[in-house]
């Protein structure tokens, strides 16, 4: 994480601003200090390390009236300073219309720039924007970002059209600001606020191009500071690269990260080189700081994927190096994959070594690319040695007291302590820097200097140094004495780091080894106490710092995710680190987990989940579903954890399997393959029992022992486990056995899926009349270019048609057809906007991933994208009073590789607003989803079907029946998430 630069330096912050993917600490500073700075500063009464210097400081411009202009900007930047950003932010803007006033133009943008800054630091990243786009024009951002003109036609503009339309507006509207600035210097450094303004919004592409304009246009004393904003861009974008392999796995992304990486080093060094260390040498710090920190990123990076591919049973002959094994070839489908990732980067296409601002960027081939990063992760690369981080540490020293200085000192110490190998004396050189930078902090000598934040910062990190020393003592202290000044100010982002770290230091050593013995805890029960509580606060801090964050940027929500999902694990290890654990343990286990599955639902949707009309899955084995447990499988490092819930029993149950992690991971990438292709009968069976082994067998035992009524089982699922069809689990099983004496899971069990531990209002459809709106396509339309790729779904409208022939055979249902060019988005919404269905069942493409942009489905003139399925049932939603029941997507699949991938059908569920989902987890030849379609809904129908899990599970114990059809692929895949009744 990058705790390390507040916004309130816009020098400093620019690197962490742009980092949007993988330090949450940088983008929760941006995201919420204005909302915490509001709520007041608690009284502690603890030694000194909180003085007068913490109560609340005067506000300057919200009180005091008639100022001129003049003093309203200064009294803006002492504001600022104080970490005060709503007075700043109204010191400025009334400086920005006293000088409007006087027809001061350049004082006023000034002015507006400013604004914006503490807009930014307040977490306003639109308004923020809208500030700067009103020193150019009247535009909203909002409609520059998501409003382009149609062109031409309206029925032949594809999503790609649009796309493309969007970009090409977007960049002819920010060329024409650029040719308005070039004669007014504080517009152009307004335009460079702009770009970086849109990379706080997740507008990565849009402001790379935004400021590469600016780098043409700039004046020469800002060259440097533009080229920074370049290469932080270009570091944002290739940490977007990191992500999309990690949901894809597609190698073409680990070229780009590496080709992005190069442009972002590439750019750093030339403003190093060009830097007048007289009148730039913040700048000059700040960059090679950037440099030091993007460096040490790139490795730990590799360090991850290296490992993830040893989950994947890489063969000892091959390179256990992913990037050299991408790389180690220069054939022509690595060449464009390189060519591809250049253009993304705009070098070529705005020609930018013709420019004098802009030195020529070589395009390296793959082999010289290779090269250049084996240079760099080096251990032997000059920017990491001792000799250059002495350098950087005296020129540090040399800089003059001030905030700004403070937190380029805890920028340095940061990425100080990421360094491996530290020797003794090193050891000692930062230990000293960070005692100094703590007196400075404290206002030693100057009291004007005196910053809270960055102290607890300094406090912090000095405790993490210990930490990683084993010097607990002196570990526990400082971080204490971090926490409190942070829970002083109060800053949640900050806090719950040193929550986390005290959990971290709390936990004794025997747990921290991984080798967790009941013994060996029951010795260590006070500090295991202690780490519990550390643990508890940071995960109350978090879940208070997620609603916050819900509906912000979308990038910052990635983040935020990324780095909490390890403090949510941590906290339920210790948990349930005893054989029986206590039930308040469970419990909290339990909602510890959901809530993390409530984060990523939130990040998916990019909105907070609704609240209303939800009842507790408990509540509703008690009372409603009396014949169904409730199944909680975690998987952590050591152990498989299964906590059991079953109705009318307070207690939770809990089971125990000592597996590693990376075994479980291995076997689920494994089955879930195996499951996909049709010759791989036995080894799916042979995986399929093991994975039943360890997450079912002493559950369905106890179940079958003590519950002989429970016929439904409802799972919570941790995250590498979504994409597997539980319904293929083997429980009995042996080499000799026939096709016909396997017995799976799905055999004695109906199965459901739930995201969460509350579902919408359940209800029951036994006896109901059912309005179905059937919709699909055997072929989009061929005239959209997008559309071509499609293959043709030759059984669609035979599918549609089963739903028609039981219509006619039963009077509970009344089925609307749409097919082929019937299904086009304006009449399928305007059917949506008429009548009321409960049912809506989709034979067309779609796929589902872990990112909302690449989950969709087809139309027959358009892709409709979960945002616009959204507003698709816009109507329907606000308008009908019972929510749609049940949505099937029968010939959708998803992504591959992405182990988060069910968010998507989670999310299309809740964009349309549906009590349940059925779906299918890869693709299938759609002359079984005509045999899908007509044996789920004769169940579903019948009156001795109570629930539609028991229609599905009936569905597919028939199609396992069928001839040819055995094998799971045929019939697993489908699976029904949320509400079972």
């Amino acid at each position: 994480m990058e705790p390390l630069l507040k916004p309130r330096f816009p020098q400093l912050h620019r690197l962490f601003a742009q980092k949007i993917k993988y330090r949450a600490i940088t983008i929760l500073l941006l995201f919420l200090l204005g909302l915490i700075l509001v709520l007041g500063i608690q009284q502690l009464s603890v030694e000194r390390v909180i003085g007068k210097e913490s109560q609340t400081i005067e506000l300057i411009c919200s009180r005091t009236p008639n100022l001129a202009p003049e003093v309203l900007s200064k009294n803006g930047r002492i504001s600022y300073d104080r970490g005060q950003f709503d007075d700043a932010r109204d010191c400025w803007r009334r400086a920005v219309t006293a000088y409007r006033e006087q027809g001061n133009e350049t004082e006023t943008i000034n002015n507006q720039i400013n604004q914006a800054q503490a807009e930014q630091a307040l977490g306003f990243y639109p308004k923020a924007c809208n500030t700067l786009l009103q020193i150019f024009s009247d535009k909203d951002c909002t409609t520059l970002r998501e409003k382009p003109q149609e062109l031409g036609d309206n029925k032949q503009n594809s999503q790609q059209l649009k796309e493309e339309n969007k970009q090409k507006q977007q960049r002819e509207f920010f060329d024409s600001l650029a040719e308005k600035s070039t004669d007014s210097s504080a517009k152009l450094i307004g335009l460079r606020s702009l770009g970086n303004v849109l990379r706080g919004l997740g507008e990565l592409d849009l402001s790379n191009y935004v400021l590469l304009l600016s780098l043409q246009k700039v004046k020469p004393e800002e060259v440097m500071a533009t080229w920074l904003d370049v290469g932080n861009i270009r570091r944002a974008l290739s940490n977007k690269e990191q992500d999309l392999y990690s949901r894809s796995g597609d190698r073409q992304h680990i070229v780009c990260t590496i080709v992005d990486a190069y442009a972002a080093i590439d750019a750093y060094e030339y403003a190093i080189k060009k830097a007048d260390l007289k009148s730039a040498l913040q700048i000059a710090i700040q960059t090679r700081l950037n440099r030091l920190s993007f460096l040490s990123d790139l490795k730990d990076w590799r360090q991850k994927i290296n490992q993830e591919s040893k989950v994947k049973n890489i063969q000892e002959s091959q390179d256990k190096d992913v990037f050299n094994r991408v790389f180690r070839r220069n054939t022509l489908s690595l060449v464009n994959q390189q060519r591809n990732c250049w253009k993304n980067l705009l070098i070529p296409e705005l020609k930018l070594q013709f420019d004098s601002n802009i030195p020529a960027t070589r395009l390296l081939s793959p082999t010289e690319l290779y090269n250049w990063l084996s240079q760099q992760l080096s251990e032997q690369n000059p920017i990491i040695q001792s000799q250059e981080i002495d350098d950087l540490r005296q020129q540090i020293e040399k800089l003059p007291r001030s905030h700004t200085t403070l937190y380029t000192r805890l920028n340095f110490a940061k990425n100080w302590m990421r360094l491996q190998n530290l020797t003794e004396e090193q050891y000692q050189k930062l230990e000293k820097f960070l005692n100094e930078t703590i007196d400075e902090a404290q206002g030693k000598p100057d009291k004007q200097l005196r910053n809270l934040r960055a102290e607890s910062y300094a406090l912090g990190y000095l405790g993490k140094l210990y930490e990683s020393r084993k010097q607990w003592d002196l570990a526990r202290t400082k971080t204490q004495k971090a926490l409190l000044i942070a829970q002083s100010i109060p800053a949640q982002e900050i806090a719950y780091l040193w929550q986390w770290q005290l959990g971290r230091i709390y936990k004794p050593e025997s747990t921290q080894s991984r080798q967790v013995k009941a013994n060996e805890i029951q010795n260590n029960l006070k500090n295991i106490k202690e780490a519990r509580e550390a643990y508890k606060g940071a995960f109350e801090t978090l879940q208070f710092l997620r609603r916050e964050l819900a509906s912000g940027n979308p990038d910052a929500q990635l983040s935020f995710l990324e780095e909490i999902e390890t403090v949510y694990r941590e906290y339920v290890d210790l948990l349930l680190s005893k054989q029986n654990p206590e039930q308040t343990h469970l419990s909290q286990a339990r909602t510890v987990i959901t809530s993390l599955q409530a984060v990523e639902l939130e990040n998916f949707l990019r909105l907070a989940c609704p609240e209303n009309n939800l009842q507790t899955i408990d509540n509703v084995l008690d009372k409603k579903a009396k014949d169904t447990a409730f199944v909680y499988p975690l998987v952590l490092e050591d152990r498989i954890e299964v906590i059991l819930k079953v109705p009318n029993v307070k207690q939770l149950l809990s089971f125990k399997k000592y597996v590693e992690r990376k075994k479980v991971e291995y076997l689920v990438t494994q089955l879930q393959l195996d499951l996909e292709e049709e010759y791989t009968f036995e080894a799916v069976r042979q995986e399929a029992k093991q994975l039943y082994d360890w997450l079912m067998k002493d559950v369905d035992e106890y179940i079958d022992k003590n519950y002989k009524n429970i016929k439904t089982l409802v799972f919570a699922l941790d995250t590498n486990l979504r994409n597997i069809p539980l319904a293929a689990l083997v429980s009995n099983y042996n080499n000799e056995a026939s096709n016909k004496e396997v017995e799976y899971l799905i055999d004695k069990y109906a199965i459901a899926l739930a995201p969460r531990l509350d579902i919408p209002y359940p209800d029951v459809l036994q006896g109901k009349k059912l309005k179905i709106l059937a919709a699909g396509l055997d072929k989009p339309d061929q005239k959209v270019n997008e559309l071509r790729k499609f293959s043709t779904l030759r059984y669609a409208n035979e599918e549609l048609d089963v739903l028609n022939n039981l219509e006619k055979s039963n009077s509970r249902l009344s089925v609307t057809k749409l097919s082929n060019d019937k299904f086009k988005t304006k009449e399928f919404q305007n059917e949506i906007n008429t009548f009321a269905f409960q049912i809506f069942h989709l034979a067309t493409h779609g796929e589902f991933s872990s990112s909302p942009e690449n989950t969709f489905i087809l139309a027959y003139d358009q892709i409709i994208s979960i945002k616009e399925l959204g507003d698709v049932f816009r109507t329907q939603l606000q308008s009908q009073l019972e929510p749609i029941e049940l949505l099937v997507l029968s010939a959708c699949e998803t992504a591959a590789g992405d182990k988060r991938a069910t968010l998507g059908i989670s999310g299309v569920g809740v964009r349309a607003g549906a009590r349940s989902a059925i779906a299918s987890l890869w693709t299938l030849d759609d002359e079984i989803s005509v045999d899908f379609t007509k044996i789920f809904y004769r169940q579903f129908i019948d009156p001795k079907v109570k629930t539609k899990a028991q229609a599905l599970q009936q569905a597919q114990k028939v199609l396992k029946e069928l001839p040819g059809r055995e094998h799971p692929r045929y019939w697993a895949s489908y699976i029904l998430l949320g509400n079972w009744l």
